[in-house]
């Protein structure tokens, strides 16, 4: 290869080397000037206009005289703070956006559940109410039966006899609209048109205890109702019934059960509730006169204002009950220190009262009787 031949390739070589970094150039200065249009597009929107004029400012002012005034920095130092305050906020209204529409959707969604609810329950309402037309054939049975019974033989059938101790478990509480609002609590009103056409229909005792035995009459609405003096019911189970205003001056209630029972102002005169279990039973201002109540459980009742002259607490279970403002004269007790028992061991409450008011008086080998100070 002779020199010139060997020029001629070392120029075409260096043209070739500079067509590839003219090119590597062209790339950086488009990469550069797409990377400066964002810059640019995007700092008006993140900075804002007046923090980016006074950078420029800053910057000018930096080229021309290499400082930058005190003016100058107070004013980018104003602008990134109003910037920053502007930014919070509107970050603070981003994120209160989605929890507000949340808690709306949370309260749509309560509210929805709330009306599935009220309509179920409307529904069951319905569906216990339809137990009133078996009910109507029932008792239209048991009278049939009864037509040709004197008043000593009024005991019915075995089949009859289970059949109403079976409606009396089918027919559940439920909760129904009264005065166009839904009640709180589940209660079955079925159950206490029941129970009061079973007690005037003046069955026998033995039909009543068998019945009674085997049916639930739990959560029965039986309210201000009169049924007549000497009801038996020995044996009934009556909680979280609703028994308040109820007449039952002298009734048997032995060994029932009237847990957390509503018997607010019930007559309960004279009654015979041996053994009974009353916990944490409503017996608000009722009528307790003579009532015999020995080894009954009173554990947590209400007895607030209760009238419980003479009455019989032999045993009774008093523990966490409310005796506040209670009528207990010459109500007969089991131990010569009651009164002291119930204030200190029991801490009741109202016993403090007892104790200002009452005495222990003895009567008979092992009765006392609270007297009058």
């Amino acid at each position: 290869m002779t020199e010139q031949e060997r020029i001629d390739q070392l120029e075409k070589e260096k043209q070739q080397l500079q067509d590839q970094l003219d090119q590597i150039k062209k790339r950086k200065e488009k990469k550069k000037s797409i990377g400066f249009w964002i810059l640019k597009k995007s700092s008006v929107p993140l900075l804002g206009i007046r923090l980016k004029q006074s950078i420029n400012n800053a910057i000018t002012e930096y080229k021309e005289t290499k400082s930058v005034s005190v003016d100058t920095v107070s004013d980018v130092s104003s602008n990134i703070i109003w910037r920053i305050t502007r930014i919070g906020l509107f970050g603070l209204l981003v994120t209160l956006i989605p929890s507000i529409i949340l808690i709306y959707q949370t309260k749509l969604v309560i509210n929805q559940n709330a009306l599935v609810d009220n309509q179920n329950e409307l529904i069951e309402a319905e569906r216990r109410s339809s137990l009133v037309f078996i009910m109507d054939n029932l008792l239209s049975d048991l009278s049939e039966e009864l037509k040709y019974k004197g008043s000593s033989e009024r005991n019915i059938s075995p089949v009859l006899e289970a059949r109403i101790a079976s409606l009396s478990r089918a027919m559940k509480p439920y909760k129904y609209k009264e005065d166009g609002e839904l009640i709180d609590k589940k209660i079955s009103p079925e159950k206490g048109q029941l129970l009061f056409s079973l007690i005037r229909s003046n069955l026998a005792d033995q039909s009543y205890r068998e019945i009674l035995d085997a049916s639930d009459f739990s959560y029965t609405y039986f309210k201000d109702i009169f049924l007549g003096r000497g009801v038996n019911l020995k044996y009934v189970n009556l909680s979280n019934s609703n028994l308040s205003e109820v007449n039952l001056p002298a009734a048997n209630l032995e060994r029932s059960e009237l847990i957390e029972a509503n018997m607010e102002r019930i007559n309960l005169s004279d009654a015979n509730l041996k053994q009974s279990v009353l916990t944490n039973a409503n017996l608000r201002n009722s009528e307790l006169l003579s009532a015999d109540l020995t080894n009954a459980k009173l554990y947590g009742a209400d007895l607030t204002e209760a009238d419980l002259t003479e009455a019989t607490l032999w045993g009774t279970k008093l523990e966490d009950a409310n005796l506040t403002d209670a009528v207990l004269d010459n109500a007969i007790v089991h131990r010569q220190d009651w009164i002291t028992y119930v204030a200190d061991s029991l801490d009741l409450k109202g016993a403090r009262a007892i104790q200002d008011k009452y005495r222990v008086k003895k009567q008979g080998k092992q009765q006392f009787i609270l007297v009058a100070r």
